[in-house]
This record gives structure tokens, sequence and C-alpha cells, in this order.
């Protein structure tokens, strides 16, 4: 029986690959994000120090699926 995703925000800290981001959850646990095929436009703003928001399960805290970009990195030019 599947449940409701939990919904939460996270900070991007480290680009890991193509696909993937290491995120720091609001209560200061490392977790790995990923993006679905249908995020994947969302990459390029995914640098560390962007606000995301994540889909989690109850059951799997080791992991996230990105679902949208709140806040993009500050860059300093």
């Amino acid at each position: 029986m599947p449940t409701e995703p939990i919904v939460t925000t996270a900070t991007v800290t480290e680009e890991r690959d193509e696909r993937t981001v290491y995120l720091a959850l609001r209560n200061g646990k490392i977790t790995l994000g990923h993006l679905a095929k249908a995020g994947l436009p969302l990459r390029p703003q995914l640098k560390p120090g962007a606000e995301v928001q994540v889909e989690m399960t109850s059951f799997d805290f080791e992991k996230a699926r990105i679902v949208a970009v709140l806040k993009e990195a500050e860059t300093n030019s």
C-alpha cells in the first residue's frame, strides 16, 4: 500500500553526476538527490547553494527526488 511522499526543501551541497547531486536536508542530514527524466531541464540550475523541493518516502531517507528548484545558487561574478 503506497503512502504519500514526504515533501520538503533541501540545499544542493555538491554535484555528483549528470542526474544526481548531494543535498543537505533541513535537519542537517546529507542525502542523494536525483532527477527523473522529466526533470532533466532543471539540471543546469542544480549548483551548490541552490534550494530545491524534494519528495522522499518514509521508508528511505537516503535518496530524494528533486521536483523543483526554489532558489538558484548565488553566483560570485
